[in-house]
Formats: C-alpha cells, structure tokens, sequence
C-alpha cells in the first residue's frame, strides 16, 4: 500500500513537470502583440517593438515589410539650415542641397572619413544655382586625402 502511494505521488510530481515545461515553453509565443495589419503609422510600429532604422528621419519595418516614417520637423536654422536658401542634410551632414529638399531627404547612417571635411566647408548656391559645397583649395585637398577614422572622434 506504501508502494502504491509513493508510486502515485511520482506519476504526480511528473505530470506537474511535464505540465510546467509545456507552459514555460508554449508561453513566450502567447504573448500579446500587434497585428501587423493594424500598425497605421510610424509610432504603432515603434510601439509593436518592431525595429527602428536609425535614418533621419527615423523608420520602423513591420513584421509585413511596410515602412513607416517618422514625422520629424525640417531642420533648424542652427541646426544646418543656411540663410542662402541651402542647407545641410544627411545622418552625416555629407550632404548640401535646397531648404525645401532637406525635410525630405533620407539617408543611411554610415560615416566615411571624407564627411569630416566637410564640417568647415561651405554649403551655398553655386555658379548655376543649385546648393553645393564651395570647392575650396582646402576642402578639395581634405577630399583628396582624407583624415583617418582612427584620428576622428569616436561617436557614440
């Protein structure tokens, strides 16, 4: 009779066992999320914890493929914005082109040793009107020979 009762209380024990690695392993997948199909707009996708691109502006990818962008503010005159009508644009400020372009403008986030040169150079109208760095001696040599990614800050 003591057998038998030992006996139950192990099949017992390794039901609850058995019972318990189902449920640990089936309950990640139950959690709560959102359907693709409802994501609307860039913050339903950021808030589904889908990933982020980091572009200026920003992007989130659903789970379907879509792409969201998100609503970001054209830049500020201290923030690249020039009084000629141009501006500076791109995750790296590699690029200098028109006011009304530069809200509009999406770029990767890579950085190459030759965006340093242009920190000091100038984005302004050229010859035939359109917004372009001033090739100056200085910014063309710079281009030329670039200072290393070792000798640049690091960015974090």
């Amino acid at each position: 009779m003591k057998l038998m009762r030992i006996l139950g209380l192990l099949m017992l024990a390794g039901f609850f066992a058995v019972l318990g690695f189902l449920v640990y392993s089936i309950a990640p997948k139950m959690q709560a999320s959102v359907p693709a199909s409802i994501i609307t707009n860039f913050s339903e996708c950021a808030q589904a914890g889908n990933p982020i691109m980091e572009s200026y502006p920003r992007q989130c990818r659903s789970p379907d493929g879509r792409v969201f962008v998100e609503d970001a503010p054209p830049p500020l005159p201290d923030g690249g914005m020039a009084s000629n009508g141009c501006a500076i644009a791109g995750c790296s400020g590699q690029l200098c082109v028109s006011a009304g372009e530069a809200a509009s403008i999406m770029t990767t986030c890579e950085y190459r040793a030759e965006y340093a040169c242009y920190k000091g150079a100038s984005c302004e109208p050229q010859a035939d009107g359109r917004c372009g760095w001033t090739q100056t001696p200085i910014l063309t040599q710079c281009l030329a020979s670039p200072p290393s990614m070792e000798a640049m800050p690091e960015v974090m």
